[in-house]
C-alpha cells in the first residue's frame, strides 16, 4: 500500500522535480501536490460506475418518514456517501444456492430494489435496508498497482504547468496518463461480476400484482 506522499513523489519524478519530505512543507512542490492530489483521488471514484474502487456498504439508520404516501421508510444517508448505488434487504440465511449458471450473485442484484435520494434522506420500501454506495472521498492506500500508476501519471499532468511552466512537458505526459487510466479502469471493471437482466413481460407483472 502506497502512501499519498509516495505517490506524489513519483509524480514529481515524472516532471523531473525533487522529492518532498512532507505535504506540509513550504516548498512549491508540496503546495501543488496538496492542491491537486486529494481532489484527484476523490475524482477517481467516478471514473467508472462499474468498478469496486471506493465502494462501501452500511446498514441505514431509519428516520421519521415525511413521505408516507410515497415510501414506506426513510433513512439517513451515510455521512461519507458520494453516490448511492443499490439497496439490499435483510434476508434469511440461504440453505441452497446454485454454484454457477445465468444467475445473479447475490440474487438481490437482479431485483432492482427501488429507492430515492432527496433532501438528504434515502426513501425506500425496503425495511431495515442496507445501502451500497461509493464514498465521497478516497485514500491512497485503497489504490491497487494499476490505479496507483494512473493516479501518478494524471497527477504529473496536473502539476506540470504550475511547477515547470512548460506546456510541452504537459503535452508529453497526457498520452501516458490516458493510457494508464484506461488500463486501470479496465482492470477494476473486470473485478465486478456481471448482472443478468431478465426481461419481465407486462402480463407477468400483472400476475404479480405490480401493474
Amino acid at each position: 500500500m502506497a502512501s499519498l506522499i509516495e505517490l506524489c513523489n513519483r509524480a514529481l519524478a515524472n516532471i523531473a522535480k525533487g522529492e518532498i519530505a512532507s505535504l506540509n512543507e513550504a516548498s512549491p512542490e508540496a503546495k501543488q501536490c496538496v492542491r491537486f492530489a486529494q481532489p484527484l483521488l476523490d475524482e477517481m471514484i467516478a471514473w467508472s460506475d462499474q468498478m469496486p474502487l471506493g465502494r462501501r456498504r452500511v446498514a441505514l439508520a431509519e428516520l421519521p418518514n415525511d413521505r408516507p404516501s410515497e415510501w414506506l421508510h426513510a433513512y439517513a444517508k451515510p455521512s461519507d456517501m458520494g453516490t448511492p448505488l443499490a439497496i439490499r434487504r435483510q434476508a434469511d440465511d440461504a440453505h441452497f444456492l446454485p454454484e454457477g449458471g445465468p444467475y445473479n450473485f447475490p440474487t438481490q442484484e437482479g431485483q432492482g430494489l427501488r429507492f430515492l435520494l432527496e433532501g438528504g434522506k434515502i426513501y425506500s420500501n425496503v425495511e431495515t435496508a442496507t445501502l451500497i454506495y461509493t464514498a465521497a472521498s478516497l485514500q491512497a492506500a485503497e489504490l491497487g498497482a494499476l490505479m496507483q500508476e494512473a493516479f501518478v501519471n494524471e497527477l504529473a499532468v496536473r502539476i506540470s504547468m504550475p511547477l515547470t511552466k512548460d506546456p510541452k512537458v504537459k503535452q508529453a505526459l497526457i498520452p501516458l496518463a490516458r493510457e494508464s487510466r484506461a488500463a486501470a479502469i479496465a482492470h477494476e471493471e473486470n473485478k465486478m461480476t456481471q448482472r443478468q437482466v431478465a426481461y419481465t413481460s407486462e402480463a407477468e407483472l400483472a400476475r404479480l400484482g405490480l401493474l
